[in-house]
């Protein structure tokens, strides 16, 4: 009897094992996988399908097809296996990843780890207003690149850019992409080809794999590195400086230098500039405008203040403390601006119209005065500890009555963070609540808390799994109770009313 081809085996048909000649799968086997047509034929399927899917599911079909004949000429030994089971499961595949196609691509975070901007779930949270420009925008026309007045084309973001020029006392301001991007363009645009002047204790490498000496690498300029990793006078500037370098300084926004160091400060290193007729450009980081010394961080650094400093470019990031969406800024002189808007490369840079829509309302607060309220990280910033605790109270009045037998909860001082490369070394009084209990089950909790939606971020120790209520928006506190009592249902921790646990 000839052998089946491969992928067309029957549909039903006895158990098969493997064998294995010279330590190699018996390829015959693989006789018995369903082929792409059988399983687009199949009822499962086939009522889910139409004209206008069959192709991105027909690719879909064959690539878990692929997959489990990789799968199956690994295994070692498998044992007997249905091919109807083998089929079924297949399927089951298909139809999870069909589904999770169809869904959001980012699931809901409730932030409950202390870290006010955290990188890895999106940074600042945007706020109502914010929101509501970015929907109001997407949904209608705007005047996003046209005069009305005059009826011609007129420059994109042009009234979002006054408005950060004018909160920050720069004589002009652009809005790109994100900073890292403003950084590229700001040093393109004022260096050319030329050299970089930078500190050795600047050339920072920060998360995503972002290193700046790479970036200043694509800029075609050639870094010249003064001072060492811990001291950087500004004589080593004044000995490195020639006509035409352009000197960046970069902060340090997420490592602290400690113990004997040393470093010029942005005043001095702008006023060595100036006598010398050389470009300053200053990468601020996390851009704000709010002074953070109301939060009990180091005061000082606000974008207004870095200006006045005297540097001749200032760049940061507006999803960071600034408290509004991804975007960079670069603020400072007027022609070194107009120069960074004019260079061929911003149109690869630019941010879109509902962006420019959510920055322009974070603006707006901060113009109106009422940022603390209408700025969530801000207002995150600004709890005070008597609001943290009623928070922490009310989450563990939502759980006593479900928490497993055996387990405790107790609201104990916590150490937040301000996050999103901002204050590295700055530590922020919070409240946690805190549940101990057997730490496997502890950590099983943790990972299907985690795996739920929406997901839930908190804090696993030696000490217990704690949620900091710093970072926590107020009307995530329910969801967070409700997650927590889901999987303790779930996983069977849960007090039957005797201070056993039910399993």
């Amino acid at each position: 009897m000839d052998p089946v081809p491969e992928g067309r085996g029957p549909d039903h048909g006895p158990d098969f094992n493997f064998n294995r000649i010279g330590g190699q799968m018996d390829n015959t086997v693989l006789r018995f996988l369903p082929s792409v047509g059988q399983l687009l034929e199949d009822a499962t399927l086939s009522t889910l399908i139409s004209d206008l899917d069959r192709n991105w599911m027909t690719r879909l079909v064959q690539s878990e097809v692929d997959a489990e004949r990789l799968r199956l000429q690994t295994l070692e030994d498998p044992g007997d296996l249905d091919k109807t089971v083998l089929r079924r499961r297949i399927l089951d595949r298909i139809l999870s990843r069909r589904a999770a196609l169809l869904g959001p691509a980012m699931k809901r975070v409730i932030n409950a780890t202390g870290v006010v901007v955290h990188t890895n779930i999106g940074r600042s949270l945007y706020s109502d207003e914010a929101a509501e420009a970015m929907a109001r925008t997407a949904r209608r026309n705007v005047d996003l690149e046209i005069d009305l007045d005059s009826g011609r084309r007129g420059h994109r973001g042009r009234s979002v850019e006054a408005k950060a020029a004018l909160l920050t006392g720069a004589a002009d301001a652009l809005v790109v992409n994100n900073n890292a991007a403003a950084l590229w363009l700001a040093v393109r645009a004022c260096a050319g080809a030329g050299r970089v002047l930078l500190s050795r204790g600047e050339v920072v490498a920060i998360g995503g794999s972002f290193r700046l000496h790479e970036i200043l690498a694509e800029t075609g300029c050639d870094l010249v590195e003064v001072g060492t990793t811990n001291r950087t006078t500004i004589d080593d500037y004044a000995r490195a400086l020639a006509p035409d370098v352009v000197v960046l300084k970069v902060h340090r926004s997420n490592f602290a230098v400690s113990g004997f160091t040393e470093e010029a400060d942005l005043a001095e290193l702008g006023a060595l500039c100036r006598d010398r007729g050389n470009i300053l450009i200053y990468d601020a980081g996390s851009g704000q405008l709010q002074d953070m010394s109301r939060f009990g961080l180091p005061a000082g650094e606000t974008l207004e203040r870095d200006l006045a400093a005297g540097p001749d470019i200032v760049t940061c990031s507006g999803d960071k403390l600034l408290g509004g969406g991804q975007a960079g800024l670069a603020l400072g002189r007027a022609d070194l601006i107009d120069r960074m808007r004019s260079h061929p490369i911003r149109r690869a840079l630019r941010v879109d119209k509902t962006t420019l829509a959510a920055l322009d309302a974070v603006l707006i607060s901060y113009l109106r005065g009422d940022q603390l309220r209408k700025t969530p990280t801000l207002a995150f910033l600004d709890r005070s500890v008597d609001t943290l605790e009623r928070m922490a109270g009310a989450l563990e009045a939502d759980l006593a009555d479900d928490l497993p037998g055996g387990w405790r909860m107790e609201i104990i001082p916590s150490r937040a963070s301000v996050g999103g490369g901002s204050y590295a070394d700055a530590v922020l009084e919070s409240r946690m609540l805190l549940i101990t209990g057997p730490h496997a089950a502890l950590e099983a909790c943790h990972a299907a808390l985690r795996r739920s939606d929406p997901a839930v971020l908190g804090r696993i120790t030696q000490d217990g799994l704690g949620f900091d209520m710093r970072a926590l928006p107020d009307d995530d506190r329910p969801l967070l109770a409700d997650a927590v009592r889901r999987v303790w249902r779930a996983t069977g921790e849960r007090n039957r009313g005797d201070g056993r646990p039910e399993r």
